[in-house]
């Protein structure tokens, strides 16, 4: 009986000790798109949907806002299951490191952020919502992050034997944003095949339709979101550029999301930027997200809004 519970004791610490140095291992490299996400205290955010996590390069903003004393590090913390709601809210809360200069949250809204399944409730949300990354991650700041590759990564570990995992079209920066280039080297995401990604976009969003409905619970923790950002920096509400087809699909499924976004951002004194006005201006590469050259260019713009914001404001003050 002895020599059985050493031989158990023995395998367990084998199997405890591999699994251990593969989740090393996998950290040492690629681990998915959102890991970067994960592995370090933030100063500033960026806060929305798959939009803004593809379409805003912090780094821009960084270099951009350095200047007015804007906290560092920027991190792009938006990703394509982070809907307004409480584990989004606690996820932000645990994100924010120690303060060291003016906090800039750039708040990502879209009807999407507000949708859930037809019939779920705020459990049901709850539930779902912890299902994410966000919600599965108890570390949201440490690099390595074990903790995000033992509850969050969604293939074997045998995977990190493998060198090469990534796609050489999609760079996940160390800022968390996710840059998708058209070309890289030999691999080319050619027209023919970015129509058929937006016609099955389409699909996607007529589904939706009938599938989806706005949710009261979302509002509910995206204006506590608000309030919690309001009272740690500045808050900018932004709605992200897509195709004519997708903004359809959107002013379907809530037909009085600008006048309710207007309202908000009216109430609680938070500048929006509403950047649908002038579809085509940025390219996409599915009607839904900006390519990369495209997100820097967004940026630019996006950057360019910000500073002359806080100038305009900061001469108001000083009248």
């Amino acid at each position: 009986m002895t020599k059985l519970i050493l031989k158990s004791v023995l395998f367990c610490s084998l199997l405890g000790g591999a699994y251990f140095l593969l989740v090393d291992r996998l950290s040492q490299g690629f681990v998915d798109m959102y890991y970067p996400k994960f592995t370090q205290e933030a100063g500033s955010l960026i806060i929305g949907l798959s939009r803004a996590d593809q379409g805003i390069d912090p780094q821009i903003l960084e270099d951009r806002l350095q200047g007015d004393g804007c906290a560092m590090p920027m991190v792009n913390f938006a990703a394509n299951q982070n809907y307004f709601g409480e584990v989004y809210h606690r996820a932000i809360q645990e994100k924010l490191g120690p303060i060291k200069g003016q906090r800039v949250f750039i708040v990502s809204v879209s009807p999407g952020s507000f949708s859930a399944p037809k019939g779920f409730g705020d459990k049901g949300i709850r539930t779902l919502d912890g299902k994410m990354a966000i919600g599965k991650a108890g570390d949201f700041t440490s690099k390595p992050n074990y903790n995000y590759i033992m509850n969050c990564y969604g293939m074997g570990l045998y995977t990190a034997l493998i060198d090469d995992r990534g796609w050489a079209n999609l760079v996940s920066h160390e800022n968390g944003w996710n840059e998708l280039s058209l070309e890289a080297g030999s691999s080319t995401i050619s027209r023919a095949l970015m129509l058929d990604w937006k016609k099955q976009n389409l699909a996607y969003y007529d589904r939706q339709l009938h599938k989806s409905e706005i949710k009261a619970h979302r509002k509910e923790w995206f204006l506590k979101t608000l309030d919690h950002l309001k009272g740690e920096g500045t808050v900018y509400l932004i709605r992200m550029p897509v195709d004519t087809e997708i903004l359809e699909f959107e002013t379907q499924s809530w037909p009085g999301f600008t006048a309710y976004i207007n309202s908000i951002s009216h109430e609680k004194k938070i500048p929006y930027f509403d950047y649908t006005q002038g579809p085509g201006t940025f390219a996409t590469y599915d009607g839904s997200h900006l390519h990369g050259e495209s997100a820097k260019a967004f940026t630019e713009l996006l950057a360019r809004d910000i500073v002359e914001h806080r100038r305009k404001h900061l001469a108001w003050e000083g009248l």
